[in-house]
């Protein structure tokens, strides 16, 4: 059965017509546990050099080895996510559950190039919590759309021209995102916003091709797209107004969770040698909460730090300097 190639095991139909066997036997099979259905998704292309980024940066995360135990991933409360999110009025296909003889719903757009859509910029940082466990801040720090406001300059039927309106901004540039707080660091307006009324802000790049180092992509954008798609906005305005609504909703406790699975997933990246070759973990947070047991900050075997930073010594010293270093040791030692 594995010898099966996978573009012919997308359904029960295809792979059961490949092995020459009934469509019912595959689905027995499935039904006793024998088979398993499994939905795989694209991962971001990861260079050698992205998968040195993102060995370092889960290093840089984690304590200093103790003497006795194992270290666990740092306090990450003073840092905050920002990142940037098209979300889009429809998606292209929709599940609904209707009664037998129910219309079936229409959908319809004016072209499928043409996609009403407005991008957001997202902050969110870890729920900060008193000593009793009262929570004082949920972690949400914003959510900005890039748009503008302009007049119609025809008069159409749901409005008359010269009637404000607002419209997404398409092509995001440099200036665009100064009007946000996010900016390189080498900006120098930026920079000086950064240090006035004695704050020491820090902006600092991520790894490329990450998307799974970021809290906004595993968790907040996750579940703004699915309310915001459990609503039918017919104009930006609406969209807008969807996304801060589902913005709103997004859970302070999953959000801490989210920061957890962070965690989670720099493991998995010290494991993979940088890649991204893996799944989300699924820790049964709730339940470990609900009994007490969830940990805040997870452990790191010293064995995996160990294996990861000799890794890394193999990739960032070429090999003739290698050698060098042999020789030189051995004069030394004469």
């Amino acid at each position: 059965m594995q010898s099966v190639p996978l573009y012919k095991r997308t359904t029960e139909r295809s792979y059961a017509a490949a092995l020459k066997v009934s469509h019912g036997f595959l689905h027995n099979l499935k039904k006793k546990g024998r088979l398993r259905t499994h939905s795989a998704a694209n991962h971001p292309t990861l260079t050698p050099n992205h998968k040195v980024a993102r060995l370092k940066w889960a290093l840089a995360h984690i304590h200093p080895i103790p003497q006795v135990g194992n270290p666990t991933f740092i306090d990450m409360q003073q840092v905050i996510h920002i990142d940037e999110k098209w979300f889009y009025m429809n998606p292209e296909t929709r599940q609904f559950y209707l009664l037998p003889k129910e219309e079936n719903p229409y959908m319809c757009q004016q072209s499928k190039r043409y996609k009403i859509k407005a991008m957001f910029m997202a902050m969110i940082g870890k729920p900060l919590y008193d000593l009793t466990g009262n929570m004082l801040h949920d972690g949400k720090y914003g959510i900005f759309p890039f748009t503008y406001q302009q007049l119609a300059k025809k008069k159409r039927k749901n409005r008359d021209a010269g009637t404000l309106e607002t419209k997404a901004v398409q092509s995001v540039t440099r200036e665009e995102i100064r009007k946000i707080p996010h900016q390189i660091p080498r900006d120098e307006e930026f920079k000086a916003a950064c240090t006035t009324h004695g704050f020491n802000i820090q902006l600092v790049f991520q790894p490329a091709q990450s998307p799974d180092l970021n809290v906004l992509d595993l968790g907040l954008f996750k579940v703004i797209q699915s309310l915001q798609y459990q609503s039918f906005p017919k104009k930006i305005e609406e969209l807008i107004e969807k996304v801060y609504e589902a913005y709103e909703w997004f859970d302070p406790i999953l959000n801490k969770y989210t920061w957890i699975t962070l965690q989670s997933v720099m493991k998995m990246i010290l494991e993979k040698e940088g890649g991204n070759n893996f799944n989300l973990p699924h820790m049964g947070m709730k339940k470990l909460d609900s009994l007490g047991l969830l940990l805040e900050f997870l452990e790191v075997e010293k064995e995996l730090i160990e294996e990861a930073v000799q890794h890394l010594n193999t990739l960032l010293i070429p090999i003739h300097q290698q050698h060098e270093e042999y020789l030189d040791t051995e004069v030394d030692a004469d």
